[in-house]
């Protein structure tokens, strides 16, 4: 067998794999999906979760 072809037929069972995997991931979708829920932080009335809200509370 050349080295051509068994590089071919590695490639090409290597993205039948992979494509298999990505089928199935897709199919099933993520086990624990987590629920989005919005914090509204109560001293300014806005959305909190970001890196500058915990900036203004170290100060307080």
């Amino acid at each position: 067998m050349n080295t051509g072809v068994r590089i071919a037929a590695f490639v090409a069972v290597l993205a039948a794999t992979f494509g298999a995997a990505y089928g199935v991931g897709a199919a099933v979708g993520p086990f624990d999906a987590p629920a989005k829920t919005s914090v509204v932080d109560e001293r300014t009335g806005h959305e909190g979760g970001g890196h500058a809200d915990r900036e203004g509370a170290a100060g307080v």
